[in-house]
């Protein structure tokens, strides 16, 4: 996952100023869902940012069936239609957060274009980390946008965190909130199309490339240039 995000874009590049990289405690990261990528952005940015522990994130059960070693990769089964293994995913998600490690969740439930509005978010989220008070629940923006090259950027932003200390309803409330002010200040970023504003972390080869740019090389290799 981590080489595809390298293979398949030409930046990666983070915006504002990412507290949550600096937390050393269990933390819930809460994502907007904008396509197939994210699970593989949550792996990189947990390679890059958390070494310190472990990341685990939820998957439907009968699509985990199907790749069996996905779940020794950190994530956890869950039929969002069986009471038992919402049970289950609680307990397993929880024991997880205990241990101090990071959850990645897209509480929107499926794809979302990342302009629609308002953001609505499922609760499960919210009655997860009622009972581990230490746990931090933070908000994350994605975005895919293509800028001047023939690969996408992979745009990012932390937003801050949102406190956990009240109702299932209000917790859910705030994060919508605060979702929504995270990706609208990554959109205002990604309109700018100026590097300059973010962190760059990966950066890809710009030019056509393939045959064109090979033959380009070669030229400028017998100018001497």
């Amino acid at each position: 996952m981590r080489r595809g995000i390298q293979r398949g874009f030409n930046a990666v590049r983070l915006s504002g100023d990412a507290e949550a990289l600096r937390h050393r405690g269990p933390l819930v990261v809460c994502s907007n869902h904008p396509g197939w990528w994210d699970p593989a952005v949550f792996a990189w940015l947990q390679h890059h940012f958390f070494g310190h522990c472990h990341g685990y994130g939820p998957m439907e059960a009968a699509a985990l069936r199907r790749y069996p070693l996905l779940e020794k990769a950190g994530l956890i089964p869950v039929d969002p239609n069986d009471p038992q293994s919402l049970r289950e995913f609680v307990r397993t998600a929880r024991n997880v957060l205990q241990q101090g490690n990071v959850l990645w969740i897209t509480p929107q439930g499926e794809f979302a274009d990342s302009r629609v509005r308002p953001i609505r978010l499922q609760s499960g989220f919210a009655h997860l980390v009622r009972h581990v008070p230490s746990v931090r629940l933070v908000p994350l923006a994605i975005e895919y946008p293509f800028w001047n090259e023939n690969r996408p950027e992979l745009l990012l932003r932390f937003g801050s965190p949102v406190p956990v200390g009240e109702g299932v309803r209000c917790v859910t409330t705030r994060m919508e909130a605060a979702l929504t002010e995270t990706m609208d200040a990554l959109a205002r970023d990604a309109c700018t199309r100026d590097a300059s504003r973010f962190a760059t972390f990966v950066q890809g080869r710009a030019g056509i490339g393939g045959l064109y740019d090979m033959g380009r090389r070669a030229l400028q290799w017998g100018r001497r240039k």
